[in-house]
């Protein structure tokens, strides 16, 4: 259940028995003409892989695998085989760029993947992109290169967005405001000049733990870190609890979950991973600059659909809060 409107954009486009032969015989080109005549919009480069789904195998699905975990998704290894983990996280690609979640890679899905080796993925940095303009200012809304630049850098740090992709929507909007959390900055959402000048020199956040797998949440910069062996993999924005309903800190344990959305006294809950008493990491659609929960950590739906997808959160996973 999700609290999300559903905006999709159109399917995927089907591929032909025609259309097939010709790209196996090298005709790309005529195969994406073909395609138009027939009103659909096929995305550069599409021709050039098959549509694959559950059950398929091949250097394809490889492909497709290696580019989802560069990505930040978790298909499972590399192995070739299109299995049930490979199709959770297509569909959790297509859900955070607005495609139809249908578990199959075709023409426009396969063109968001290809897209996401410049967005980075939590392990090497990508190559930096060109310098943003100076003295521009990018928001929610905005769409183009630009976006996308700052995206690309967000990512290379491990500042987590749902994808490089050029729109600066919600997740991107969260990201700039972790990165504000950190630096001491208006935490607007909005990548200002004075944002712009940080996301340009900025390095990985320094986190607490040194060794094994934790999830620090830091109530004073109000920003949640995945660590692994004192490595920053992914800043999350977060809002901890507010006055009266301060997050205690601590160091606990996740305990329980439910994949689902919690009707709970006190609001909605959505995917909550419980970790002290009746506190939770959870989704909302409510993730403001400041704490302002009833003492549970807030992350944008998009944020902990990815948790649940990429297993960072499992049962017995530590929590660090201070």
């Amino acid at each position: 259940m999700s609290t999300y409107p559903a905006r999709h954009a159109p399917a995927d486009v089907a591929e032909s028995p025609q259309r097939r032969l010709l790209v196996r015989g090298g005709l790309a080109a005529a195969a994406a003409t073909a395609a138009v005549g027939t009103g659909a919009i096929v995305p550069a480069m599409a021709a050039t892989h098959p549509t694959v789904r559950l059950g398929s195998r091949g250097s394809a699905v490889a492909e497709l695998q290696r580019k989802l975990s560069g990505g930040g998704y978790r298909p499972g290894a590399a192995d070739g085989i299109f299995g049930s983990r490979t199709r959770a996280a297509v569909i959790d690609c297509q859900g955070d760029h607005r495609l139809v979640k249908d578990g199959i890679c075709g023409p426009r899905t396969w063109a968001v993947v290809d897209d996401l080796d410049s967005g980075g993925g939590g392990g090497d940095d990508p190559e930096e992109p060109s310098e943003p303009p100076t003295g521009s200012t990018l928001k929610r809304g905005d769409r183009g290169s630009a976006v996308k630049d700052l995206q690309i850098r967000l990512r290379a740090r491990g500042y987590w967005h749902s994808g490089s992709d050029g729109i600066y929507g919600q997740t991107t909007e969260q990201a700039v405001m972790a990165v504000q959390k950190v630096y001491g900055l208006t935490r607007d959402g909005v990548c200002g000049p004075a944002t712009m000048s940080v996301v340009r020199r900025m390095g990985r956040k320094v986190p607490r733990s040194s060794s094994g797998t934790v999830i620090e949440i830091e109530l004073r910069r109000q920003i949640m870190i995945f660590v692994v062996n004192g490595q920053t993999q992914w800043v999350f924005n977060t809002s901890t609890g507010k006055a009266g309903w301060r997050t205690p800190p601590g160091r606990f344990t996740i305990f329980r979950q439910i994949d689902g959305m919690r009707y709970a006294p006190l609001g909605k809950l959505w995917r909550p991973k419980y970790f002290n008493g009746g506190i939770a990491l959870h989704g909302s659609t409510s993730i403001p600059g400041y704490p302002a929960s009833h003492g549970c950590t807030r992350l944008s739906n998009s944020a902990i659909n990815y948790i649940w997808s990429a297993g960072l959160a499992p049962i017995g996973r530590r929590v660090w809060v201070y």
